[in-house]
């Protein structure tokens, strides 16, 4: 009560007696004084045996309704100046807190007669039955159980500072937040078990919109901010009460998850085209780059789309790594299956090679190496007798001797390049070496002629001579030994005959005519 003159006071004080609410059949004392309420369990939360002695909010010390309830509010948190001025009467506490007032009791609310009576709710039953703890001026201090009916029950209920619902244990994220991963936050506990509890997320202090529930995932837009939950508990006949949990680490990027690999397309050769295609991810790469491997060693600088193989690679498999990239997601690469094992090239053939030059020995031969695509290749020239090689004869010319007479000059243009398969391409003169025969004639005897035919480079000449006189049928005979002997009837014995000698071509020689004048005698 407030301080006032001393026969006021009086009389208010004893007013409020004679108004105090009705025991009987509207209440029931559950305890009485600090002691037996004490001694039951039913606690005066430190106003007595010494603290009823204070005045609390100037009310009279001792035994009094309205000390008692301002010391109450004071423990809950409100100031200990006195929170309006004028009369301090329990009849005026549901005046001065009319905005205040209702008729829904709460656990801590402020139950009020205005016949002049506070006292503090601790704990409600039903609608219609409530417990309070009290105090009473002249009287003592106890704990009744009062019910609607009968009279007494309160005008109103005062809500100052009712009892709030308060965490022991703080909320709390479960586990380290990450993009794209759903995060479980934990409701604490708290000093009554409420009977609902409504969320909200925080990303670096700003509500996440629609982020209401005790589960969340955290997108993009949380990458790197801290969550913290707010927990809001209600309970009937309690303030609701918030708590939020502490500030987590930062918000982790996501992973990626593969729909499907990578793969090769194209054919592993040497100087071939192969081609990336990049997979799938969920969620769906904001780039893609590309790391191409040779038996799972990196190619230096191969990373875009389309890879060259080069020779380098040749028998090697050939994978990418395809690596996908996104805002808020850790880097994601994945190999694609290996190729096949990197096979040669082959060359096309742009000019095949060409001898040119007269096939007879002394005369220089030549050979165009001709051309194969591509053209960065390298040579290697053999020529070929008989389509044998020639020792030493490795340059694009070739002499032949009279030793290769009668036989096949060829030559044979072999072409590498790295990564290639070798090939080689072998042409051969139409003819063989042939040399040009030498005719020796003589008269061993009257009405004879003996001719002997050489040629360099042959030990022995074959083949057939041919012998003609003016109108006379020729006569052919086959060479002995590289000669043979004429003795036609029509030859002289003495004097001199112009003679005609021809030889035809053989593998080894050219043909050859000569008209001669030959002495008998």
């Amino acid at each position: 009560m407030p301080f006032a003159a001393l026969v006021l006071t009086v009389f208010g004080l004893v007013a409020g007696v004679i108004v105090a609410p009705p025991a009987g059949a509207s209440s029931t004392l559950v305890c009485k004084g600090f002691t037996q309420c004490e001694a039951n369990g039913y606690s005066s939360f430190g106003y007595g045996p010494d603290n009823y002695r204070k005045m609390w909010w100037r009310m009279y010390s001792g035994h009094n309704c309205t000390n008692y309830v301002s010391y109450r509010m004071i423990q809950r948190g409100m100031s200990a100046t006195r929170p309006w001025s004028g009369s301090g009467d329990a009849r005026n506490w549901g005046v001065v807190f009319s905005d205040k007032v209702d008729q829904t009791p709460n656990i801590g609310s402020i139950a009020w007669w205005s016949s002049n009576h506070v006292a503090i709710v601790q704990k409600i039953i039903d609608k219609d039955t409530i417990v309070i703890s009290e105090d009473h001026y002249g009287g003592d201090f106890d704990w009744r159980k009062i019910v609607r009916t009968g009279g007494g029950w309160p005008t109103g209920f005062i809500h100052l500072m009712d009892e709030q619902l308060v965490t022991t244990v703080a909320p709390r994220v479960k586990a380290d937040p990450k993009v794209g991963v759903e995060v479980v936050g934990s409701h604490g506990t708290w000093n009554h078990l409420p009977s609902g509890y409504t969320y909200r997320w925080y990303a670096d202090g700003v509500a996440i919109p629609n982020a209401t529930g005790v589960r969340f995932t955290p997108t993009t837009k949380q990458f790197g901010k801290r969550l913290t939950l707010k927990v809001t508990a209600a309970k009937t006949n309690f303030m609701t009460g918030t708590s939020k949990s502490l500030v987590s680490v930062a918000t982790a990027p996501g992973d990626f998850v593969t729909n499907t690999a990578p793969t090769v397309s194209g054919t592993p050769r040497v100087d071939g085209l192969l081609r990336a295609n990049a997979g799938t991810w969920t969620p769906q790469a904001e780039s893609t780059r590309y790391t191409w491997f040779a038996d799972g060693v990196e190619v230096p600088g191969a990373t875009s789309r389309l890879f060259h193989v080069r020779a380098a690679q040749l028998g090697k498999k050939i994978t990418v790594v395809s690596t996908a990239s996104a805002y808020g997601y850790t880097d994601s690469p994945q190999t694609s299956a290996a190729t096949a094992a990197v096979a040669p090239a082959k060359f096309v053939v742009a000019r095949d090679p060409k001898i040119s030059g007269s096939a007879h020995p002394g005369k220089t031969l030549t050979v165009d190496v001709g051309a194969m695509t591509p053209s960065s290749t390298r040579t290697r020239v053999t020529w070929l007798r008989d389509g044998e090689p020639i020792d030493g004869a490795t340059a694009t010319t070739y002499v032949p001797t009279a030793g290769d007479a009668g036989h096949t000059i060829g030559v044979k243009v072999s072409y590498a390049r790295d990564g290639y398969t070798s090939v080689s391409k072998t042409v051969t003169m139409r003819a063989p070496i042939k040399v040009v025969p030498q005719f020796k004639v003589r008269s061993m005897s009257a009405g004879h002629v003996t001719i002997w035919v050489t040629a360099p480079g042959l030990s022995t000449v074959y083949g057939t001579v041919t012998l003609s006189h003016a109108k006379t049928d020729p006569i052919e005979h086959k060479l002995t030994a590289g000669h043979t002997t004429f003795a036609p009837s029509w030859l002289p014995t003495h004097g001199e005959r112009t003679l005609t000698f021809s030889i035809p071509a053989t593998r080894t020689t050219n043909a050859r005519k000569i008209t001669m004048v030959v002495h008998f005698g």
